[in-house]
């Protein structure tokens, strides 16, 4: 068990992402390092809602990230009990033979007991329950799809993940587009903002001045690539979704700086400081961290200033 002052302990799997379990490393977590996460598990208390939830908590790849390299955390891997489960059925001794109960024949028209009978009416009804979940487990499977919430650069690369895909080592990130959102999310959280994930609001992060539970969030961040291109009416979409629930679009973007390109040696953006974890896998070695250069643009919905829409006083 951690200790009040010691590392929290994080579950990380392989789609980059970590889990807390503990209560108290949670609130340490959130209230300490102003890491919030979000809560994704159930309350025995309110099974039937999907409205309040509870532990684990699910840290996203730049919250996981940001507090490794500020040593707030320490990661493992959680022992797979499906797997362990089978192989300790593999090595289990077989179970002794069922002998099949003897029947005292009592003559014509008298019924046996019904021990037996009764054992294959319920192999019977066994069977036609898997039939039952094999049937729901193939509608299940051909009736919903499954919507990424990520962009297709954002993916991981398999050429990069390393020969143990299990493996407690952290190597996020690993595209330009992963560097550019850690870049950004570590610099805002370097500026004293508490961020959380921005979906809902067609963002990559919502940015609050302080705990979510207390404050309004005041900007919804949109990473961008620095040559990306983008649509007046996107534009104008994104800014208007953001002002109606009155908050501030901010574009962020992050790039190379000239002398970490020409050097290829620093620390990470954003004042998080560290290094991507190490791979100590053979040559070819991972490429060195970046130094990334943190630029933002805030947008604002053209509102209409005509003398029709406006009220004036006469002097």
């Amino acid at each position: 068990m951690a200790t009040a002052d010691g590392p929290i302990r994080v579950q990380v799997s392989d789609d980059d992402t970590g889990l807390v379990w503990s209560a108290e490393e949670y609130h340490r977590l959130r209230t300490r390092h102003r890491v919030v996460g979000a809560l994704v598990g159930g309350l025995p208390g309110f099974r039937q809602q999907d409205s309040v939830h509870g532990l684990p908590a699910r840290l996203s790849p730049e919250e996981v990230t940001l507090a490794l390299h500020r040593g707030w955390v320490t990661l493992y891997v959680a022992r797979d009990a499906v797997a362990a489960a089978a192989t300790a059925a593999e090595r289990a001794p077989p179970p002794p033979a069922a002998k099949r109960p003897t029947v005292a024949n009592k003559g014509w028209g008298v019924k046996p007991k019904g021990g037996f009978h009764n054992q294959k009416r319920l192999k019977t009804t066994k069977s036609l329950a898997s039939d039952a979940d094999a049937g729901w487990e193939r509608v299940l499977n051909t009736s919903f799809v499954e919507i990424p919430l990520r962009a297709p650069s954002d993916a991981p690369d398999d050429a990069d993940a390393g020969p143990d895909a299990s493996s407690p080592e952290w190597s996020y990130p690993r595209t330009d587009a992963q560097r550019r959102r850690f870049a950004v999310f570590s610099d805002l959280h370097a500026r004293g903002l508490t961020m959380t994930a921005g979906v809902k609001f067609g963002s990559d992060y919502l940015a609050y001045p302080g705990e979510p539970m207390a404050y309004h969030a005041c900007f919804t961040v949109k990473v961008c690539d620095g040559d990306e291109r983008m649509r007046a009416r996107e534009l104008s979409a994104a800014s208007r979704m953001s002002h109606a629930a009155r908050k501030n679009l901010v574009l962020a973007t992050a790039t190379a700086a000239a002398a970490a390109t020409a050097a290829a040696t620093g620390a990470t953006a954003g004042g998080g400081g560290g290094e991507v974890g190490d791979d100590a896998s053979p040559p070819p070695p991972p490429p060195p961290p970046r130094v990334m250069k943190v630029s933002y643009v805030t947008v604002t919905p053209d509102i209409e200033q005509s003398k029709g829409g406006r009220v004036e006083r006469g002097g």
